[in-house]
């Protein structure tokens, strides 16, 4: 069965939003900077990107059903 995996995944995707909330998108942080961008740049592109790398694997692991075409 496959919705193990599938509720890993959107475990994962609640837990970084809860800590992202919590630790990364903090008022006033801007160090460290990835050359001239700032930390909150930087770190919300790399948490944007894990999200949505778990949506599409999550779109492929999911179980879906055919729909029954008219």
């Amino acid at each position: 069965m496959k919705l193990k995996p599938w509720h890993f995944l959107a475990s994962a995707v609640f837990l970084l939003a809860i800590v992202s909330f919590w630790f990364v998108f903090q008022e006033d942080k801007t160090n460290p900077s990835l050359g001239s961008v700032p930390f909150i740049f930087w770190s919300s592109f790399a948490i944007t990107v894990l999200v949505v790398l778990a949506t599409f694997l999550g779109s492929i692991i999911f179980p879906q059903e055919k729909s029954p075409k008219s």
